[in-house]
């Protein structure tokens, strides 16, 4: 191109008059400049192109990451649901010992007794959106939608902890308690330590301990809660659960969308 016009540059001046050679000079240098503007424009646009690329590859192996956590907390969470539904079951059948709507069965009380106090709180999945937040990276998610989803993700996380933290509380104020004072807890747990263990293989518990506790109120009342607790967390359980499934059907769009 720069021969080109050096050709053409010398033509005219072997052609034309001073005062046409001077204006096919402006003209011709003008296009140089606007060629070489035109060059560099290009040249910007190649580089945000793949400046924005590698964002993008980079926005995507976070929600990647993202979509993993969601699916390790959707497993646990369908988990931890179906523990809170039999601690209600067991709740219920404890409670029905207490008011004798049923004859009283050692071996069940136990293993009731057994399954309502063994349980744990629910342990977040979230490593990817934690690293984006303490790097300030989250604005690198460009979906609105995903990132207002998962803030309020975390803040329905923070009710789960604070039930499991008050759950935790009453556990141990009117359940362990009464429990651990009155029960040969070696006896109590002996016929669970073995896998597949059911009721009937529990050793049988002191009735006079059994009937003290069954007219404990305080460890009455800690069922009360147990109940009471479980099924706010249900609750929250299954409103996670049904968020957590539509924002990993909304990441797949997103991803898919990417592969286009």
């Amino acid at each position: 191109m720069v021969k080109l016009f050096n050709n053409i540059r010398k033509k005219l001046v072997a052609d034309k008059p001073s005062t046409a050679r001077t204006a096919n000079y402006l003209k011709y240098a003008i296009g140089e400049i606007v060629l070489v503007v035109i060059g560099i424009l290009i040249a910007l646009q190649i580089n945000n192109w793949n400046e924005n690329r590698k964002i993008k590859i980079t926005e995507n192996t976070y929600i990647e990451n993202i979509n993993t956590d969601l699916k390790i907390n959707l497993l646990s969470l369908e988990k931890f649901l179906t523990k809170r539904q039999e601690t209600v079951n067991s709740v219920e059948a404890i409670l029905d010992f207490f008011n004798e709507k049923r004859p009283l069965d050692i071996n069940e009380f136990n293993f009731h007794c057994l399954t309502v106090m063994g349980w744990s709180p629910f342990e977040q999945h979230d490593n990817t959106y934690q690293e984006l937040l303490n790097s300030g990276k989250l604005s690198i998610l460009s979906n609105k939608t995903i990132k207002d989803s998962l803030q309020n993700m975390q803040t329905n996380f923070k009710s789960i902890r604070f039930i499991e933290s008050e759950m935790e509380e009453d556990y141990e104020r009117y359940l362990y308690d009464p429990f651990f004072s009155t029960i040969d807890l070696e006896t109590s747990l002996k016929g669970l330590q073995e896998k597949g263990s059911s009721i009937k293989d529990l050793p049988e518990l002191d009735v006079l301990n059994v009937q003290i506790l069954l007219k404990n109120k305080t460890f009455k009342n800690g069922f009360v809660l147990a109940d009471y607790n479980s099924n706010d967390l249900i609750g929250e359980y299954s409103n996670m659960i049904r968020s957590t499934k539509k924002l990993i059907k909304l990441i797949d769009a997103e991803l898919n969308k990417s592969t286009h």
